[in-house]
């Protein structure tokens, strides 16, 4: 069922990480949409529920921190892994003190993120 399905939403200022994430994430199965802001994800967050969030930590205008607690305020629930290409060590810790799910590093290991995606299909169907 379609329904059934896991809905991610991936923000990131770059296209081609944007376009990465959603060809991956259908090839697992995955409903995926994008945002490429900040901004632009709390909207959708406010329109529709997803299941997983990819943000990337340095955006312009909101950064992937300031993203995630908006996105917490708005559904506690969430499952956000926090993105990065940059050594932003305080930032990845203070993220996952406040609930961050998981941190993963540019460039992307493929099967990292499907354990991400599996674990959280796991969490999700308990």
């Amino acid at each position: 069922m379609v329904e059934d399905r896991i809905k991610a939403l991936v923000v990131d200022d770059e296209k081609t990480v944007r376009d990465f994430f959603k060809r991956l994430l259908s090839l697992l199965n995955l409903d995926a949409m994008e945002a490429e802001d900040g901004h632009k994800a709390i909207e959708m967050v406010r329109k529709s529920k997803f299941d997983l969030f990819f943000l990337d930590i340095c955006m312009p205008g909101l950064n992937g921190l300031e993203t995630y607690r908006e996105i917490h305020k708005l559904d506690p629930r969430a499952t956000v892994v926090m993105m990065t290409g940059y050594a932003v060590e305080d930032i990845l810790e203070q993220a996952q003190k406040e609930g961050v799910h998981s941190a993963i590093r540019k460039p992307f290991d493929i099967n990292q993120i499907k354990e991400i995606v599996n674990r959280v299909g796991t969490e999700r169907n308990k």
